[in-house]
């Protein structure tokens, strides 16, 4: 199974103006890199940009997708479990808004994992510069 061939729709639940990121540029055990394009159908658009709080949203999809790989390969499609932002541990953004049309590039990395508990560092990218570091905690159920 190539994990970048997987659709995202069978690797995260959120469907429509919810589903943010677009294609899988990279995946490993521990990481992932996404690649997005802002919408005007994204959630918390105002005058032809998005809040830099959607990015919060971008790194949990992006770690999302490598939970539900990991997911898949260990326990099967039939098993239900789902992952969950348990909490915001740091968010840092470079900019006050994100312009419609702007390519996002995020990056994903386990840094903590217990049981069914993660920390996931994320950086969020806009033509080579870095425009948001997050760290989220994230529980699967």
């Amino acid at each position: 199974m190539n994990p970048k061939e997987i659709p995202i729709k069978d690797l995260l639940p959120h469907r429509n103006r919810m589903l943010l990121i677009e294609r899988i540029i990279e995946v490993d055990d521990a990481s992932t890199v996404s690649i997005a394009v802002v919408s005007d159908d994204w959630p918390l658009v105002s005058a032809g940009s998005v809040s830099p709080i959607v990015m919060v949203e971008l790194a949990a999809q992006t770690a999302g997708v490598n939970n539900s790989i990991h997911r898949l390969q260990n326990r099967g499609k039939e098993d239900g479990t789902m992952g969950w932002i348990a909490g915001v541990k740091s968010a840092v953004f470079h900019m006050d808004s994100l312009p419609v049309g702007s390519t996002l590039i995020t990056r994903t990395r386990n840094s903590f994992s217990f049981e069914d508990f993660r920390e996931v560092t994320g950086t969020v990218t806009l033509d080579k510069t870095v425009v948001a570091q997050i760290t989220l905690q994230l529980v699967s159920a």
